[in-house]
């Protein structure tokens, strides 16, 4: 039945003349949530709203670097709190309306008066005090406190800093907008499918392929199923590790893995027994088997971290490796010092979620588990919630020792140390802000922040790896590089892929 649907698109586009090679049709497991800049917050919907707008600055695919969007140049204050965008002349919306310095204040400053509770503003919202028009093609955006990750955060990597217009002035856009991007989306089935369209009015390169068809499927194992029998040209996010491997020696196909700033980690609160034991945090640390989850669960393809911070980040060098290796020995001598032995085990709860990190969840925490009781003196007891009882049970605090995963809200290292410390932690679920070391954590973290010297904030981030070694407020386990593989039939081009684990749309084509 997905099987002739597809049919049917590709034969209503050649109806509209469209030859095959302006359609591609592309498979995931995944799911819009609300076509909305202020109100979304994941993956997909972020890619959908990506390919259809723009920032005032993006990254440049394939790389981190910073380049111009909607804005050709800008300066920074002395004093880091004042960025003074000069914005590209000539830039219309898709329906004609010119974008100049009121299009951006009245976009940015919308998202940030609305600022969903499921959505991303926050990643904006601090930071910024106002936003001035200084004349029509120069906007002034003048900070709270000097940052040095506002750049990135206005890129198009950030989807609250995206510029719109047309969308409601007192509520969430629900996909009623006009936007900047290369294609602008022309029919959306929930569930179903996403149909993008190019527009002649982008002000960069053109698309590779007129048409981009995004088709919902249920499951990885459909999602496998439609690449191997031909139905779609690219399947992406998220297949099995098994299947991964499989299609890898299918000739028909081309199979790609990108590099991964996706993490995934144990989490402890740390306010909460028997974990607010800084002995019992750092004997798991030292028990857990990375290695046999990455082989036993991934097939190898994912790879065990020592660390939160990706390596590929800015600022160069920010990254280390800083927890140790398996040591069961040493995960006993601990937790001797915390008081438990063999006739008096520890008691702990291991917390996952069954779905919103695929299928695997369940045989990641029976490895974990098998592995911590390897030192013969703890007992877990793993249980389970779904994704919204999950998160609501985390930043309630209801949760000694759970699993996670990040996706980077942009690409710079500390967003992989301070969300979990010293910014959001009650509402990820560590309770940091009450542990004794967190103000040291808030002043190493705020110099970093201040600090354009690349070099001396790599060391202050390097510190504050170090420092979470001992704490162990998380234990980094994984690099998530399933999620970066795309399988693609072997006439598709333009695979660009990066650390934003983004899939580049307007850069593929099919021959």
């Amino acid at each position: 039945m997905r099987k002739l649907a597809i049919l049917g698109f590709a034969l209503a586009f050649a109806v509209t003349g469209l030859a095959a090679s302006d359609i591609l049709i592309l498979g995931t497991t995944d799911r819009i949530t609300e076509l909305s800049f202020a109100n979304s917050y994941d993956h997909f919907t972020w890619h959908i709203l990506r390919h259809t707008t723009q920032g005032l600055l993006r990254l440049e695919p394939g790389t981190t670097a910073i380049k111009p969007g909607i804005a050709e140049s800008w300066e920074v204050s002395e004093d880091g709190l004042v960025y003074t965008f000069h914005l590209r002349p000539g830039v219309v919306f898709w329906d004609g309306t010119p974008c100049d310095a009121n299009s951006v204040k009245w976009a940015l400053e919308r998202t940030l008066r609305l600022n969903g509770p499921e959505g991303g503003v926050g990643l904006i919202k601090p930071v910024i005090k106002s936003i001035d028009v200084l004349d029509d093609l120069t906007v002034q955006i003048t900070l709270n406190y000097p940052d040095r990750t506002f750049l990135i955060r206005m890129t198009d990597n950030v989807i609250p800093s995206l510029i719109y217009t047309g969308a409601p002035e007192n509520d969430f856009a629900k996909g009623n907008y006009v936007g900047l991007g290369p294609y602008r989306i022309v029919e959306y089935v929930p569930d179903e499918r996403v149909v993008l369209e190019a527009v002649d009015t982008y002000f960069g390169e053109p698309p590779k392929t007129k048409k981009i068809v995004w088709v919902m499927y249920s499951d990885a194992a459909a999602l496998r199923a439609a690449i191997e029998a031909g139905d779609i040209d690219v399947a992406f996010r998220t297949l099995n590790p098994i299947d991964i491997m499989d299609l890898m020696n299918n000739p028909n196909l081309q199979v790609i893995g990108g590099p991964s700033p996706g993490i995934r980690y144990l989490l402890f609160n740390v306010t909460q027994p028997p974990v607010d034991n800084v002995f019992v945090r750092q004997a798991i640390a030292y028990a857990v088997d990375r290695d046999a989850i990455c082989q036993q669960v991934f097939s190898g393809l994912n790879t065990p971290i020592y660390t939160m911070v990706p390596t590929g980040l800015p600022p160069a060098g920010a990254s280390i490796d800083v927890f140790p290796k398996r040591d069961l020995e040493k995960a006993r001598e601990l937790l001797r010092l915390a008081g438990y032995s063999e006739e008096n085990p520890l008691e702990l709860n291991l917390w996952y979620t069954p779905k919103h990190y695929g299928t695997t969840e369940s045989d990641v925490a029976a490895v974990i588990k098998q592995a911590i009781e390897e030192t013969g003196m703890v007992k877990i007891n793993i249980q389970s919630l779904e994704w919204g009882a999950y998160t609501e049970r985390m930043s309630q605090g209801g949760f000694d020792m759970f699993l996670l995963g990040w996706y980077p809200d942009y690409l710079e290292a500390s967003n992989f140390l301070l969300p979990w410390t010293t910014e959001s932690p009650e509402g990820l679920g560590t309770f940091f802000n009450h542990h004794p070391n967190f103000e040291a954590y808030k002043d190493i973290a705020e110099v970093a922040l201040a600090t354009v010297d690349d070099e001396r904030a790599a060391k202050l981030y390097q510190a504050i790896q170090i420092l979470s070694a001992y704490d162990v407020p998380w234990i980094p386990l994984w690099s998530n590089k399933q999620q970066t593989y795309v399988v693609a039939q072997k006439g598709v081009g333009g695979l660009v892929l990066d650390l934003t684990m983004e899939l580049h749309i307007e850069l593929l084509y099919k021959e």
